[in-house]
């Protein structure tokens, strides 16, 4: 009954649903401790409260997850066999830890991961065997720790830990196009100078995989688009024409047969490529791309491609930085220009960084010896 109960809260949306589980898990102890043999806790309901604790999206939570799974291996270890952690259990964990957003979260799950593996390598049968998905969250996990070029080495590791295994007779354990997807993010949010030549290895290798017939292996619109975020946000000089080529690839393969489709987070990406080079006539090439994205969407009414208010914010930053003296003024009139256009749309809004980058846009391309006109515009 206790089990039952503990289960209805683990899969309720009560706000304090994993600490009203915690507390019968508690009460279980407490009252088997006394003498009422059927009270004790299993593998089961441990795993249930765990399972509330990740689902439940409170701070400190997934660490809360982590030190019921160390007390479960505990107990185990010491001879409880009836609390022996199985896959669900170091699923619910990893998965809490990884989109915890917690310091060092990612070093844990990972370690949750590695106790997973010697587990089952020391006889732990197949409730307990890892699989792709379990490193693919662990990736995840590096890619979005804030580690920098140490996460994003980390992440290859990891990936040659799962060619590894999966070498060694472990087909549950193969690296698919998530897990490479995951290293490349952990490049092209590394902050790292060398992260977007190191993010076009990554995708040459998934093509020679692809073509050598390695199954689940295929580069899709995710792997583009993460390499354009890794020039966009490189700051290298060519950055933005290197961008643009990778579009054109993408263009040229989709309209070949290729599932490979640009897509709205594409085109943004590359705009904001440009608003980030400082280069000549950056402003005038954002707008243009936003332009052409109008007119695909209108000609095909696909909305993967619609502009949104991230990529006219896109274009607007691109004008607020321009760097060029002779472009200024044409600069100013974009940024007015496109701020109109989403202030008419019904769908997409301007929001709070609209604003502040037109402000940007007042403060960095008007005289600023013309203080009435500044103010005006600013108004």
């Amino acid at each position: 009954v206790f089990n039952t109960v503990i289960n209805c809260w683990a899969k309720s949306r009560d706000p304090n649903a994993a600490s009203k589980a915690e507390e019968m898990l508690i009460a279980m102890e407490r009252l088997h401790a006394n003498g009422i043999r059927g009270l004790k806790p299993d593998a089961f309901t441990f795993t249930a409260v765990i399972d509330a604790w990740a689902k439940s999206g409170h701070r400190g939570a997934a660490a809360r997850a982590d030190q019921l799974l160390d007390k479960m291996e505990s107990r185990y270890l010491a001879g409880d066999a009836d609390l022996r952690p199985n896959t669900f259990t170091y699923n619910a964990v990893i998965q809490a830890l990884a989109k915890s957003g917690e310091d060092g979260a990612a070093a844990r799950a990972e370690r949750v991961l590695q106790n997973m593996v010697n587990r089952h390598r020391m006889g732990g049968g197949d409730d307990i065997k890892p699989t792709t998905i379990n490193f693919n969250t662990v990736l995840d996990a590096w890619a979005k720790s804030g580690g920098g070029r140490a996460a994003a080495e980390r992440a290859e590791e990891i990936l040659e830990w799962m060619d590894r295994l999966n070498k060694a007779g472990n087909d549950d354990v193969r690296p698919d196009t998530i897990t490479f997807n995951a290293v490349l993010d952990s490049w092209a949010r590394s902050g790292d100078r060398r992260a977007p030549h190191r993010a076009e290895q990554i995708l040459h290798h998934m093509e020679d995989l692809h073509q050598s017939g390695y199954g689940g292996v295929k580069p899709d619109t995710y792997t583009y688009n993460t390499l354009i975020n890794s020039w966009a946000k490189s700051g290298e000089r060519g950055a933005a024409n290197r961008a643009e080529q990778i579009l054109s690839t993408m263009a040229q393969r989709y309209r070949a047969g290729d599932t490979i489709k640009p897509n709205t987070r594409t085109y943004t990406s590359v705009i904001d490529a440009h608003a980030k080079s400082g280069e000549a006539g950056a402003a005038r090439r954002a707008e243009q791309l936003l332009n052409k994205m109008l007119d695909l969407h209108n000609q095909t009414g696909d909305y993967e491609i619609a502009p949104n208010a991230h990529t006219a914010n896109a274009v607007m930053n691109a004008c607020a930085f321009t760097k060029i003296d002779s472009d200024r003024s044409e600069a100013l009139s974009i940024a007015f220009r496109v701020f109109d256009w989403l202030s008419t749309q019904r769908s997409i809004h301007a929001d709070a960084y609209t604003y502040t980058i037109m402000l940007s846009v007042c403060s960095n391309l008007l005289p600023r010896q013309d203080r009435g006109t500044r103010y005006a515009h600013a108004q």
